[in-house]
């Protein structure tokens, strides 16, 4: 296979002490495959924080568990405790070259061997763990490692999401956030490879630039770059990052000529096209950008980001067939991707795949906890699992870093809402959702049904009448207008609004909820025969569809508007049965919004 004969060099360039080539080949490697153990093992070695060697560490340790070089490994860096079972290879015994003037060239002269006595009994344990021979002074050599224990996260300007809603982007910690995510949680991290680590010895501000973005200083990745370019202008992988660094600051323009600088330096580099393709999109989402997305994937078979950008691209065209095609490639590249799992996530949301939705977010989240947006599609999927407890638990932690986020707002409203145990909180959440969108309709639907619960009728008119107008189309919001206008005292204009909802029902429970409300108007109205008609109606439909309790109370007042000829009784007035029922178990699912809404809400004379 291609990948043994790389690694194989990469061995090679290790034994040789070429740590600068030997940590790019396992960069690469780790770039297709995270999930040989072999692979971490070796990068542990030639980078240069303990960070960094305890992260990789980890990593293969956690692939092979009974790996007993990465436990050693971990052990001689103080992050395992000793163990009987593991001991360090004894010392190598190293033949020194004597140069020309006569000295040593081991690893530390002579002059230094009291001053250096602890580093070099470290340094001698681990060669003899990990059976190289090192160069002069390589093991203190070199450049910081590639590949840093940060979350692998696709790119804020393009990521898919199942609505209409702005796409998902990861906050830049700052001193007034939450505490982060990989300070909480116990997880497995995903790392982001750079795309290259080309060696430019004359210029430490490419490198630098390089620590700079993983930091997340996007200014200082810029100012780092610009000096490299100034020093290699013929560059094209110092350009990219230029590129990258404007597109992530948000600066488009300057990113897209970048990326055209490097593309016409290097027509063969394919992360550049990928640049572009995704600066297009941005600027214009109805720019065709497959011809950019797929050049970068001809160029670079492996480029697992371009299979994201790709199937992003066709999610977002609602070609979500190839777009799966696409996650599916991008598997047999990087079947340990956590975002391979969340694209297909919110494929699945919006295909209404509730379960193979779930199971994904899932997967996703187990796979790096400190993935925001995997809050956000477990949130989601829950809820429309009909798991509500669940959903507000993951979108309450997705909240607290990503604050204005409305539509994350409106589900976590729902999802109070639908447990039933807290309705101001709920209305706090849709006041929220809308503050940042204030013609969203699954925050306007699902609060004037939370004012319905409340009794409050003036204001559930208000909100769904707004909701109705977004969406003409919607079986809730008709209905729930209806409703309210009940609620209000507005009988005349219940009914007609009630009745006009049965044209849009899709189902017998539906149909149900119509018959029920409708009845209980009418004999809100003094309208019995009319009462009795709808009373029966809604028996008569299958059993399923109809809540049991609502078949004891149709009964119940059926019995009291048909009495027997001999008594007259005297019509009281009919206080509607407070039900938890949600008119719809989907509401939000499938909205049409429409243009903003004509007229004025109704209001209700006192």
């Amino acid at each position: 296979m291609a990948g043994d004969g790389v690694f194989r060099e990469a061995l090679d360039a290790v034994a040789h002490g070429q740590r600068e080539r030997a940590r790019d080949l396992l960069t690469r490697l780790l770039r297709v495959d995270q999930s040989n153990p072999n692979y971490w093992l070796w990068m542990s070695s030639v980078v240069d924080s303990s960070k960094e060697k305890i992260y990789c560490l980890q990593n293969a340790l956690r692939l092979d568990p009974d790996n007993r070089a990465a436990r050693l490994g971990l052990v001689l860096q103080g992050s395992l405790p000793p163990a009987e079972d593991l001991s360090p290879s004894l010392p190598v015994r190293r033949k020194w070259v004597i140069n020309e003037e006569g000295k040593s060239s081991g690893l530390i002269g002579s002059r230094l061997a009291f001053v250096g006595a602890g580093i070099l009994l470290v340094s001698v344990l681990l060669v003899g763990f990990f059976g190289f021979r090192w160069r002069s002074g390589s093991f203190f050599a070199g450049k910081p490692l590639t590949i840093t224990p940060m979350p692998w996260t696709a790119t804020p300007t393009v990521t898919i999401t199942p609505t209409k809603t702005p796409r998902l982007r990861i906050p830049t910690p700052t001193s007034a956030s939450p505490t982060p995510l990989w300070m909480l949680l116990i997880a497995t991290y995903t790392p982001t490879p750079l795309y290259v680590d080309t060696p430019h010895p004359i210029s430490e501000a490419f490198r630098a630039g390089l620590l700079a973005y993983h930091s997340g200083d996007l200014e200082g990745m810029l100012n780092f770059m610009t000096q490299a370019a100034q020093l290699e202008p013929q560059a094209a992988d110092v350009h990219y990052y230029i590129g990258e660094a404007y597109r992530l600051i948000g600066d488009l323009e300057k990113a897209n000529a970048a990326y055209e600088q490097a593309i016409t330096l290097d027509a063969n580099f394919a992360p550049a096209y990928l640049g572009r393709a995704q600066v297009s999109f941005a600027l214009d989402r109805t720019a065709d950008i497959i011809g950019d997305l797929d050049l970068a994937i001809q160029l670079d078979p492996y480029l697992a980001e371009a299979y994201l950008e790709r199937s992003a691209y066709y999610f977002q065209t609602g070609d979500h067939e190839v777009a799966l095609e696409d996650l599916d490639l991008l598997e047999q590249l990087s079947p340990e991707s956590p975002l391979l799992y969340l694209y297909r996530a919110y494929i699945y949301l919006a295909e209404g795949n509730d379960s193979a939705a779930l199971q994904s977010a899932q997967l996703a989240y187990d796979m790096d906890q400190t993935l925001l947006p995997a809050y956000l599609v477990l949130g989601q999927s829950y809820l429309q699992s009909g798991e509500p407890v669940k959903a507000r638990q993951y979108l309450h932690t997705y909240l607290q870093y990503e604050t204005d986020n409305a539509q994350a707002w409106s589900m976590l409203g729902q999802a109070i809402f639908e447990q039933g145990d807290d309705y101001q909180a709920a209305i706090e959440a849709f006041d929220r959702a809308l503050k940042y969108q204030a013609d969203l309709f699954s925050a306007l639907l699902f609060r004037g049904l939370t004012h319905l619960a409340l009794e409050e009728g003036q204001l559930a008119v208000n909100d769904l009448f707004t909701a109705r107008n977004l969406d003409r189309e919607s079986f809730p919001a008709s209905l729930g207008l209806g409703r309210a206008l009940l609620i209000a005292g507005r009988l005349e204009e219940a009914l007609s609004q009630i009745s006009g909802s049965q044209v849009l029902s899709q189902d017998d429970r539906q149909l149900a909820e119509v018959h029920y409300w409708r009845a209980m108007t009418l004999e809100a109205l003094g309208d019995k025969r009319a009462a009795v008609k709808e009373w029966q109606a809604l028996l008569k439909l299958p059993k399923p569809a109809v809540p049991i309790e609502w078949i004891a109370f149709a009964q119940k007042h059926l019995a009291s508007l048909t009495p027997e000829p001999s008594r007259s009784p005297t019509l009281t007035r009919v206080t509607p049965v407070a039900t938890k029922l949600t008119p719809s178990p989907h509401p939000s699912r499938s909205p049409s919004p429409t243009p903003s809404p004509s007229g004025t809400p109704p209001t209700v004379t006192p």
